[in-house]
């Protein structure tokens, strides 16, 4: 509700700024004679200015709304300061200097279309400063859109605009001046001309006036004079400032301008207490009113005052009807009074009407102003204390005195402080001293550079560059100041607390000193439309403020309840008896206060917020004051008397606390979001949100709530004795009854909630590192409730604030001002924004800071901000008596555990704040933000909440304590569990407890999340090399998960870095799958060979194809085989890589084979192209393996090893594996026949080139070979490397040999071990002998004869052997020959054939071909002789065959 312009009670807001200023110098000279002036003093002068806007409408959306600029004068020197309590204004302090010209009193600020205009006089010359509107600033600064600050409008100022020629003027160019200036004033005409009008010692009035801003013109100086004929004369022929001084009472004391109807007329007030007025036209007197007219009839013979202050005049303008009044001071020996006179025109002549005279105190007046209906002075006691009162001015025609009130001014600090016994005084004095708001940056410096003189250590201002800095200087001076006066000798731990004690006292003093020093006021101004109110210090300013109702009720002794005070305190209008009984209640109360020693409240205040009752705390308070010990207490009198006089004690009570009670005021008044309109919103959005605002806010808090608390301290203290003090006073039982039971605690309730919001506004901000609201920023982005946290955060390097002024500086003030929008009673569009807002919205924050209440904004700013020190305060001190939000503040006090490293605590904290999530504003809506009802679901979801928070700080022990909870406090139908049982499983894993996390991974009641568990227990077993785990582990139904996932994972995976083919091996082999374990080598050992190329690629596939080969030799034979599926487009790439010989079984037909079998990344229901696939399913083509296929596969690898053993060739090791002829040609050509054999023998392959090779090589070896030498020579050093790898049925190497030898013995080894009855090996032998002219070996030949002598003769024919044929042939016929007569021939397998006949033949072909060749040649003796012989031989077999043949026909 807002309120009223009527309050009477006010109290002063002061505002400390904790950092300096940086003030813009600006020095004019003027050209006075600094001789001639240097004698001169002028009184200092101070003012200030609130902006008008021109839109009569409203102000809500104007840059100029709670914008003022105030103005110190002193000597030479002129601060200006223009300051928002909406915006932080940018390059507003501006500090003029006019060389050696003391400035006068009458400096006036007006605005124009696009600028704003300051005319300041001085004893020597007059100045017109233009500065441009703020409203023209605005304009450029949305033109830019500049983010940064507003700038103000002394931001550009510069001393070439100061000093322009046309903006100034000497008053005596001469420089000679014998009147000396006494006071002025100044004004802008309608017309835009600077008017001055000055007053000299010696009764003169000189009045200058510049031309308007932009027009050409010349300076006019003018004095005003009677109208006689001769005086006209005079003061044309002599300027005042030359003509002497000449003591006159009609010199002015005080000068004002107005403007009447258009005409500027000037209004004196002087020392023969008459009041004039001049026409600024004409230049005449026009009227002189002898103000002891206002006098009684005894004082109106006074003589002229003679002080040099005398009678002071101002305008009095009422902003509602624009009226225009002059209230005058009048000041006697005896007597001072204030009277409110209006100029009226009747008659065709002015005359003064009076309206108000108000008597004031016999003190010295410093200065006063007036608005509409206040008159605020400010006085000087004779002890030299100020003292600041305000009168309510009367209506016209009432000479009734108004008795004054004195303003609340901040008590000045207090040097002696009390120390607690348990504290250090060095701790106690620094949070005093560097308390926000209580000394400037420059009092503590000057203070410092005081104290340290006595060390002869001063130190530079500039060396300090922020507070912590300056805490650390202080701490270092005070410091060493101990150390040396303690000598370093021994002290006694008391005489060692005394010295602290003394040098911290020392230091405070000198501090107290200079803020006191910079606190002297020197005046005060007010503005009638905003209700502005402020006092101008010399060092800073302050403001006053009205206090609310109940603070006049328990601070004013005469207070009385109007109407409007009933209907604002809602008490009924109609109940006039109610109304006496709070006023009653309200002076016993007021006389408690009275009696409160400072040691009493400091006691309550200490033990009430050690969780002490308030009944218990206060009721040795009521002992001492009603009950004393020597006797009878005159406050229990008065008290009992009063209480005697109440009708309805209950009632009365009932409406303290209700009024005192912030939880329920205003709820039912507010507006609806819907009709609360954007203008509105818009206008209340930002209503003082300057840092200014926010720091007069934040006092305004502390003042009332501490005024708050003490009233319900004192009316504690009523009840309680009021029930002791029943008997004597008749005090009805049930009225005790109720008191006791019902009151008291609603009172002991509201005592602990003020506790509260004090604490709140006098704690100090905690600074933090980057690091930790980085941090804390994460924390509540997890928790999704960094919307209400959206504050300026406290970084250590950033001035001291109090937890209220941090607060209502974002969310706080932020909500706080939306609400203020919602109140009926508020009036946006009103311009006393200062006298009808200000109050309302402290009562606001106060209400959001209110514990007992469903808002619970203030911890969450608390959060927010990092300030988890200060929360764990707050929940200590709702903690024994708070009901609400209970559970809320268990979950906030577990983020602070959680901040401070303590997981055990804030896990205990946030499962008992899990009980809350149903009924708690914050739990339900703000955490978990769900439309869930169901109470069980809303406590799973908030465990979620919770664990994630432990989660951000890595505790996983916490999360799987937490969602344990959480799935015992579940309904089996709940969807989370599967969530849950995943975060049980998770951090079981993580931490290491496989056999949990196994069960956790079972119990898991979700198909998918349980198949996701496990591909996320099986890859990280695999990380870790827990395989046995893994393998162990019985999985129920979800064994073919597993080889699903660890055969998915085996195939996506890079062989070269993982291996989980092996892992599949071992699960194989453990559940005795022997088939799938072979299955699983082979597709490893497949893989290997296609993918990893090297060396270790394939010793790794041999190991796979024996280890299937182990595998299916385990089962039984018909089982023994395994299917490879290929696809149809594959099938050739694959089989290309084994030779088209393999002896693979193919199978008998297609096999159908579903979609899910396709290979990976590739879409099982759509195609490439992003067709969808025809349902049925694909056609695979399939092999069948058995065991002499892997054999297979096996031999071509090991073959490859082999060769890459005995020659280190890249090229053997890269590409695919070679086929058997290919093998086997690599093998002989690297020397290794044994192998090559082994591998034609296992494809059906003839040894034709393992023979033809080595026999080369035995050609190669006796070429190269000498006879009598056996070891080794250069050409045979290389046999012996492939020699000693041959080492089939030829037993060892003999090294007594040559490699000639030893060649010749493994071909001969190899003929006997491979040759078939065809001798084919003996014919390629001999042929690749005979076809490098080398001659076959008699052993050879021996074994040639045996196997096919025929053969052999052929051989020697087709190589022209003829000697050797022939020989052959002879040989072979005398052996045929001799086994007709039955004599075996064993060289060439023949045997004896006497009695039986066998088929015994001769190479008829060969013989004739021999003979045939040898006749070709009968020219050559030894061919001829060969013939003959020859083909006597034949002529001689046949012979012999015939005849046998004839005797066994005959026989």
């Amino acid at each position: 509700m807002a309120e009223s312009l009527s309050t009477i009670l006010h109290r002063e807001v002061v505002v400390t700024a904790s950092t300096g200023v940086r003030w813009k110098e600006i020095t004019i000279y003027t050209g006075a004679s600094a001789s001639t002036l240097q004698d001169i003093k002028v009184p200092e002068s101070c003012g200030g200015y609130c902006y008008r806007d021109a839109d009569s409408s409203g102000l809500e959306n104007s840059p100029v709304r709670n914008r003022f600029i105030y103005w110190r004068a002193n000597d030479d020197t002129l601060e200006m300061v223009e300051q928002s309590l909406d915006v932080n204004l940018s390059g507003n302090h501006v500090r003029y200097r006019f060389q050696d010209t003391p400035i006068l009193n009458g400096i006036s600020v007006h605005e124009a279309r696009n600028s704003l205009v300051i005319l300041v006089p001085t004893v020597a010359s007059v100045h017109r400063l233009v500065f441009p509107h703020p409203l023209k600033l605005d304009r450029r600064e949305a033109r830019f859109a500049t983010d940064t600050s507003p700038l103000s409008i002394f931001y550009d100022a510069t001393v070439a605009t100061a000093t322009e020629a046309k903006n100034m003027h000497m008053l005596n160019p001469s420089g000679s001046i014998t009147a000396h200036l006494l006071t002025a004033a100044t004004h802008v005409t309608s017309d835009g001309e600077a008017l001055f009008v000055l007053a000299t010692d010696a009764g003169g009035i000189i009045q200058v006036k510049m031309p308007a801003l932009g027009v050409q013109g010349v300076v006019q100086q003018h004095e005003l004079s009677q109208s006689s004929m001769m005086q006209k004369l005079w003061n044309g022929l002599v300027p005042v400032l030359i003509r002497g001084v000449q003591q006159d009472a009609g010199t002015a004391t005080g000068i004002v301008i107005h403007s009447i109807h258009g005409e500027d007329f000037i209004f004196c007030v002087c020392r023969d207490h008459k009041l004039r007025m001049w026409s600024a036209k004409t230049r005449e007197c026009i009227l002189a009113y002898s103000l002891l007219e206002f006098l009684s009839s005894r004082d109106q013979s006074l003589p002229p005052v003679t002080s040099t202050s005398g009678h002071v005049i101002k305008k009095v303008i009422n902003p509602k009807n624009n009226s225009f009044q002059l209230c005058v001071h009048l000041t006697f020996p005896d007597q001072n009074q204030f009277c409110l006179v209006k100029p009226v025109y009747t008659d065709s002549r002015f005359h003064i009407q009076h309206q108000v005279t108000v008597f004031g105190p016999l003190e010295d007046l410093v200065d006063y102003c007036v608005t509409a209906d206040k008159l605020y002075t400010l006085w000087t006691s004779q002890s030299g204390e100020t003292i600041s009162r305000v009168a309510i001015i009367a209506g016209v025609d009432s000479d009734d005195t108004e008795s004054w009130v004195e303003v609340l001014l901040q008590p000045q600090e207090v040097a002696d402080i009390l120390i607690p016994s348990f504290r250090d005084p060095r701790d106690v004095y620094l949070e005093r001293i560097f308390h926000p708001g209580r000394f400037s940056s420059q009092d503590l410096l000057k203070a410092l550079n005081v104290y340290r003189r006595s060390l002869d250590t001063a130190l530079q201002a500039e060396s300090i560059v922020s507070m912590s800095n300056l805490r650390e200087e202080v701490v270092n001076a005070v410091e060493s100041e101990i150390r040396n006066c303690a000598l370093d000798v021994e002290m006694q731990e008391e005489d060692y607390y005394q010295l602290q004690l003394e040098q911290w006292s020392k230091f405070y003093s000198c501090c107290i000193q200079y803020k006191e020093v910079g606190a002297k006021v020197k005046g005060l101004f007010s503005d009638s439309v905003t209700g502005l109110v402020c006092l101008i210090r010399k060092g800073s300013v302050s403001y006053v403020r009205p206090c609310d109702k109940l603070e006049e009720l328990y601070c004013l002794p005469q207070s009385q309840l109007s109407d409007a005070d009933c209907e604002e305190l809602q008490l009924p209008t109609d109940d006039w008896s109610l109304g006496q009984d709070v006023m009653k209640l309200c002076e016993c109360v007021r006389d408690i206060s009275n009696e409160m020693t400072e040691e009493l409240s400091t006691q309550f205040h200490t033990e009430a917020g050690m969780f002490e009752s308030p009944k218990d705390v206060v009721t040795p308070m009521v002992d001492t004051l009603f009950f004393p010990p020597g006797g009878d207490s005159l406050l229990a009198t008065d008290v009992g008397d009063r209480l005697e006089e109440i009708h309805n004690l209950v009632s009365a009570l009932r409406v303290l606390l209700k009024i005192l009670d912030l939880s329920n005021q205003e709820e039912d008044f507010m507006l609806d979001d819907s009709v609360v309109d954007a203008s509105r919103q818009l206008s209340c959005s930002q209503l003082f949100t300057s840092s200014t605002s926010s720091a007069i806010l934040a006092v305004c808090l502390e003042q009332m709530c501490t005024t708050r608390l003490s009233f319900c301290r004192d009316l504690l203290v009523l009840q309680v004795a009021a029930i002791r003090l029943g008997d004597q006073h008749g005090l009805r039982p049930d009225v005790s009854s109720v008191v006791c039971e019902d009151l008291i605690p609603l009172t002991g309730s509201l005592i602990q909630s003020y506790l509260l919001l004090v604490w709140a506004s006098q704690s100090v901000v905690i600074g933090n590192q980057n690091t930790a609201l980085e941090f804390n920023v994460r924390q509540l982005a997890a928790l999704e409730i960094s919307d209400t946290t959206n504050v300026t955060l406290s970084k250590s390097n950033l001035p001291s604030v109090t937890l209220a002024e941090l607060f209502i500086q974002g969310v706080g003030g932020a909500q706080g001002r939306s609400i203020l929008a919602q109140i009926p009673g508020i009036d946006y569009r009103s311009q006393a924004v200062w006298a009808q807002h200000l109050v309302p919205l402290v009562r606001t924050v106060a209400k959001i800071v209110w514990p007992m209440s469903d808002n619970f904004l203030f911890p969450e700013f608390l959060v927010g901000s990092c300030q988890y020190l200060h929360l764990q305060e707050y929940v200590r001190l709702l903690s024994s008596w708070c009901e609400w939000n209970v559970a809320s503040r268990r979950f906030l006090l577990g983020l602070c555990y959680l901040h401070f490293d303590e997981p055990q605590k804030a896990a205990q904290c946030f499962t008992q704040a899990g009980s809350g999530v149903g009924n708690e504003t914050f739990l339900s809506h703000k955490l978990l933000q769900t439309d869930e009802e169901e109470f069980h679901k809303m406590e799973v979801l908030y465990y979620l909440k919770v664990i994630r928070q432990f989660e951000e700080f890595n505790l996983p022990d916490m999360v799987i304590h937490l969602a344990k909870t959480a799935i015992g406090a579940a309904s089996e139908d709940d969807d989370n569990l599967a969530t849950l049982w995943s975060k049980v499983f998770k951090y079981h894993l993580e931490l290491g407890h496989n056999e949990d996390a196994y069960e956790a991974m079972i119990a898991n009641p979700e198909p998918s999340r349980r198949k996701d568990c496990l591909r996320q227990l099986l890859v990280v077993l695999c990380e870790r090399g827990d395989l046995q785990a893994l393998v162990e582990f019985p999985y129920i139904d979800l064994q073919d998960e597993v080889v699903n996932i660890l055969e998915s994972r085996a195939r996506s995976v890079d062989l070269a870095t993982h291996n989980y083919y092996n892992l599949l091996y071992s699960f194989h082999i453990y559940r005795n799958n022997f088939r799938k374990a072979g299955h699983v080598m082979y597709e490893h050992g497949m893989r290997l060979g296609r993918e990893l190329p090297g060396l270790k690629g394939l010793q790794r596939q041999a190991q796979c194809y024996l280890a299937a080969l182990n595998a299916l030799r385990l089962v039984r034979a018909e089982y023994a085989w395994i299917v490879k599926p290929v696809s149809m487009s594959k099938y050739s790439e694959v089989s290309c890589d084994f030779s088209p010989s393999f002896d693979t079984k193919p199978f008998t037909g297609c096999e159908m084979v579903s979609d899910e079998e396709d290979e990976p990344g590739i879409s099982p229901k759509h195609g490439l192209d992003g067709a969808e696939k025809e349902a049925h399913s694909l056609m695979r083509k399939m092999e069948i393996l058995e065991l002499v296929d892997i054999e297979k596969e096996y031999i071509l690898v090991d073959a490859r090893l082999r060769l890459i053993r005995r020659n280190p060739d890249p090229s053997l090791a890269s590409g695919p594996t070679p086929g058997p002829d290919e093998m086997v040609g690599l093998l002989v050509n690297t020397g290794l026949f044994d192998r090559a054999i082994i591998v034609a023998k296992y494809f059906n392959l003839t040894l034709n080139t393992v023979f033809e090779n080595l026999a080369l090589r035995c050609v190669h070896l006796a070429k190269g070979s000498n006879y009598f030498m056996i070891g080794d020579n250069d050409q045979t050093s290389e046999a012996w490397d492939w020699l000693q790898e041959n080492h089939f049925n030829a037993g060892s190497v003999q090294r007594d040999k040559s490699a000639a030898d030893q060649a010749w013995t493994l071909l001969q080894c190899y003929l006997n071990s491979y040759e078939d009855s065809t001798a084919r090996y003996h014919r390629c032998v001999s042929e690749k002998l005979l076809s490098h002219g080398f001659s076959l070996p008699t052993w050879f030949i021996n074994s040639y004869k045996e196997l096919n002598c025929a053969e052999l003769l052929r051989v020697y024919i087709n190589y022209d052997l003829l000697e050797e044929a022939a020989a052959l042939a002879t040989e072979y016929i005398h052996a045929v020959t001799d086994t007709l007569a039955g004599v075996d021939r064993i060289m060439f397998n023949l045997k004896g054939c006497r009695l039986n006949a066998q088929c015994v033949w001769l190479p008829y072909v060969s013989i004739d071909q021999l003979l045939a060749a040898l006749h070709d040649h009968k020219e050559q003796i030894t061919y001829k002789k060969i013939y003959d012989d020859l083909k006597l031989t034949v002529t001689m077999y046949q012979d012999r065959v015939e005849r046998d043949s004839r005797n066994l026909s005959r026989t």
